[in-house]
């Protein structure tokens, strides 16, 4: 378990009052303990003594690693014998926990946005009938601590980094991988798929990474246009040479995410739309550079913003710069225009500019860390809008 993570958590704990803490989504277990839980039926309980009880699956047993649990409770699994009830186990797990009748316990209360986990397919999460055995087994009330964990979340640990910057460098094998089997005629949906499999098949094992898993999102021609939307997806249509293809890849590793956007063309494009990439990779490469400690988020964002505007484009960047970015694909910061959230040491954001048309949409996407003076890019995946 990190040891800066449990003092930060002691630290609010004594702050705000509380006795312990519960936490379960597996994006908050994993932030407190390094241990990302696969299927999200894993219980944390922080004592305000600075010892913890970790509930997990007796299948995740194998995945636990070297995370310095105090202890360790196994769940069940299911056997021919009865259907598996998780929460006869919670009722357990709560009632030996350690935490006093009447403390005062902090917990993910208003947390509705939450990362996928392991497997993919299903979420399990905090939930009203975890919390009413919480509150009836430990004679306790809740505190929300959503907030608190957002915050702490915002600033990255080294080994935080490190994840990071592994997630970035499998994203650039699964661009590489795309780039090269990029032509024309070649779908949308086809090209995306195969991004993703050189995410899978080149990731998992990559610098010890036990699972990789990547979201590749391709825009040709018009379809880029919709790249703005808060949500990106591909098509069957086929791409055209002289037209841009934006590709959004999000990449989950080992829990961590990373976040990268590049925008490519087959054959030789337009003028007019190479000197809007040229435009919006100067707006990516002036934000990188003048991003540090102690900026807020508004000026980062005036930035780029201004590089954009500078060239007659301003009315086609029509969304924030970028977003925070580690435990899950979108977190705080928000680096938005009207965003006064300041920029600190060890924060990890998107910068993410980019100009839309109904023809096309044209964007770069980098991950950006921050320390006093000066940022570095941990996306090194080149900008190169591969012409031939």
């Amino acid at each position: 378990m990190s040891r800066e993570r449990i003092e930060q958590l002691l630290f609010h704990m004594k702050r705000n009052g509380l006795q312990a803490v519960v936490l379960r989504n597996p994006e908050n277990v994993l932030f407190a303990t390094g241990y990302w839980p696969i299927t999200g039926w894993t219980i944390l309980a922080l004592r305000d003594d600075g010892t913890n009880s970790l509930l997990i699956p007796r299948s995740e047993l194998d995945f636990l690693g070297d995370a310095p649990v105090d202890e360790v409770i196994e769940l069940p699994m299911e056997n021919l014998d009865e259907v598996q009830d998780p929460y006869r186990n919670f009722r357990s797990f709560f009632r030996s926990s350690g935490i006093r009748a009447g403390s005062r316990v902090g917990v993910e209360l208003t947390m509705e946005t939450l990362a996928t986990i392991h497997t993919g397919a299903e979420l399990s999460f905090m939930g009203r009938r975890t919390l009413d055995l919480l509150i009836g087994e430990t004679n306790s009330s809740l505190v929300d601590l959503t907030g608190v964990l957002m915050g702490l979340r915002m600033t990255k640990t080294e080994r935080e980094l490190r994840k990071i910057s592994i997630a970035c460098e499998i994203a650039g094998m699964g661009l590489q991988e795309g780039l090269s089997k990029l032509r024309e005629g070649v779908s949308e949906s086809e090209l995306a798929s195969v991004i993703e499999a050189a995410v899978s098949s080149n990731g998992i094992g990559y610098k010890g990474t036990r699972l990789a898993r990547g979201f590749a999102y391709v825009m040709s021609g018009p379809n880029g246009s919709r790249a703005k939307y808060p949500f990106n997806v591909s098509s069957n249509r086929r791409m055209r040479p002289g037209e841009p293809v934006l590709v959004e890849l999000n990449v989950q590793a080992d829990g961590l995410w990373a976040d990268l956007t590049r925008t490519w063309f087959i054959g030789k494009p337009p003028a007019e739309l190479q000197r809007y990439h040229d435009v919006v990779r100067r707006a990516n490469e002036e934000a990188v550079r003048q991003a540090r400690a102690g900026m807020s988020a508004k000026e980062l964002d005036s930035v780029a913003r201004g590089v954009v505007s500078s060239s007659g484009l301003g009315a086609s960047f029509n969304h924030r710069l970028g977003h925070g970015i580690g435990f899950r694909l979108h977190e705080p910061p928000t680096i938005h225009p009207a965003s006064d959230e300041l920029i600190a040491r060890n924060m990890v954001f998107t910068i993410e500019p980019g100009v839309y048309g109904e023809d096309y949409g044209i964007r770069i996407e980098d991950v950006v860390a921050v320390w006093d003076q000066e940022s570095k890019r941990l996306s090194t995946f080149h900008h190169d809008p591969f012409m031939t």
